[in-house]
C-alpha cells in the first residue's frame, strides 16, 4: 500500500469502527458540530446545543 493510501486508510477505519460501536450503543452518539454528547448519561453533564 503507498504512503499516500495510508492516512485516508485509516481516517476511514476509525469512522467506520466509531459508527459501529454507536450503533451497538457501546460509545455514545456525538455532535458533528462540537464533538459534545447529544445527551446526558450523568446529572450536570454538557451537551450539545448546536441546533
Amino acid at each position: 500500500m503507498s504512503a499516500q493510501l495510508l492516512l485516508p486508510y485509516m481516517v476511514l477505519w476509525a469512522a467506520l469502527m466509531r459508527a459501529l460501536l454507536v450503533r451497538a450503543q457501546i460509545a455514545p452518539p456525538l455532535c458533528a458540530r462540537c464533538g459534545l454528547k447529544l445527551e446526558r448519561s450523568s446529572l450536570g453533564e454538557s451537551i450539545c446545543r448546536c441546533h
